[in-house]
């Protein structure tokens, strides 16, 4: 961790150091350090300052298996760091005047949305962005279907046993609704809008549609398994 640190801050003076070339050897050589000593599959590094790169390095493989080295034009998942773009797109909509963040988040939905031990207490947009709406990932996350009563025996799961607004618990539920909520709001399909007014303006080559890159450029996803101490290709 300390030697992550030490490169983070390192990089903030690559652009504005005399030695530049001698800062980016040391933070090749102390991220390879860190690449060795955790046995990391593979890793993406980049730095900007005053709008421009100025540190981009890659390290390890984006297929393992073939020994395939990661380069800095590949694309990798980013997961739920995509969370800071949903809300930058529901910000966006607030601007507009199109979504209020304490409206009711059913009344964006179209069905009503509630938690069964609190069936009286709105869950709000609000709520939905700081992870406070009581919405929970017990029951999955992958589908609108896991709260729906009239499909899933177990859709109480879905909710916690406090109060929307009252307390915080992480849940990726509640970022595929706001997700759902963009799509009906805006009248355009998630990945479409995301590219159209966020993406494409900060001229940012990423996409929420995977089929949108060469096959080519994705860097393999892989997960650490620790009864055989190794990493295996993962396909979530």
């Amino acid at each position: 961790m300390r030697k992550l640190l030490f490169g983070v801050l390192a990089l903030l003076c690559v652009a504005c150091s005399p030695s530049a070339k001698e800062t980016a050897a040391l933070l090749d050589k102390g991220f390879a350090e860190i690449m060795e000593k955790h046995e990391a599959v593979g890793l993406m590094v980049a730095a900007v300052k005053d709008g421009e790169i100025v540190y981009n390095a890659s390290y390890g493989y984006k297929d393992l298996e073939n020994k395939v080295p990661v380069g800095v034009d590949d694309k990798l998942r980013i997961a739920s760091i995509s969370k800071t773009f949903v809300a930058t797109a529901v910000m966006q909509l607030v601007e507009q005047g199109k979504i209020n963040l304490d409206e009711d988040i059913s009344n964006y939905m179209g069905f009503e949305l509630r938690n069964p031990n609190f069936p009286d207490i709105p869950v709000t947009v609000r709520m939905l962005l700081s992870h406070t709406s009581s919405m929970s990932d017990a029951n999955g996350y992958f589908s609108f279907d896991y709260f729906n009563p009239a499909v899933s025996p177990t859709w109480q799961k879905a909710w916690n046993s406090y109060e929307p607004g009252t307390k915080y618990q992480y849940c990726n539920l509640g970022f595929n609704t706001l997700g759902a909520m963009i799509e009906i709001v805006s009248g355009e399909r998630f990945d479409e809008y995301m590219k159209r007014h966020i993406f494409e303006p900060l001229g940012v080559d990423a996409s929420h549609n995977v089929m949108d890159f060469d096959p080519a450029q994705l860097v393999g996803i892989y997960r650490y398994v620790a009864s055989s101490e190794s990493f295996e290709k993962s396909d979530a």
